[in-house]
């Protein structure tokens, strides 16, 4: 990320307009568990350090054996000190007596900043030699870290739903 006060900002979807996030829903035993199975899998599967992981927003309610919970995560991947892969959770959820729903928002996105805080960085010379440096080399690095940041988001995708199947599997097997 660029330390600046003044900055151009360029902020795409990993996926297409229509297809700006995943979402994931899971309705079956123990819908709580995957609070901690989230945090896990944002260090595992994104390979950042704790410090990269932000949780932006924590509300847990116990009320009458009905838990509610809704918590928002921002995770930061960086790849030069222009771009980096930005990753938003949001854990919406109700557990009651152990059952309940979850739904989980991943809203995965690439952001580039440019510094504009100079003279020099505001003129329409550097401008230009940016654009031009920006469309010929940097745009295609670019469109790799997209792929590459498609292919963590499938991969957090497919790791729920192995969870939620696991979490399944084990509360079928208890039945019986």
């Amino acid at each position: 990320m660029v330390w600046a006060r003044t900055k151009l900002v360029i902020f795409d979807n990993l996926y297409e307009p229509g297809e700006k996030d995943i979402l994931f829903n899971y309705s079956g035993p123990h819908p709580e568990k995957f609070y901690n199975k989230v945090r896990a899998m944002m260090h595992d599967i994104f390979n950042v350090p704790a410090g990269r992981v932000q949780e932006m927003n924590y509300t847990w309610e116990t009320q009458n054996n009905e838990d509610k919970f809704n918590i928002r995560w921002r995770t930061v991947k960086e790849m030069d000190i222009y771009t980096y892969l930005r990753y938003d959770v949001i854990l919406t959820g109700t557990s009651a007596n152990g059952e309940g729903p979850v739904s989980i928002r991943l809203k995965p996105r690439i952001v580039t900043e440019y510094p504009q805080d100079t003279l020099i960085q505001q003129s329409i010379l550097y401008e230009m030699a940016r654009r031009f440096w920006h469309n010929m080399f940097y745009a295609k690095q670019r469109q790799k870290w997209m792929e590459m940041g498609r292919d963590l988001a499938s991969e957090f995708e497919n790791t729920l739903k192995e969870y939620g199947e696991e979490l399944r599997h084990h509360a079928r097997a208890k039945l019986q």
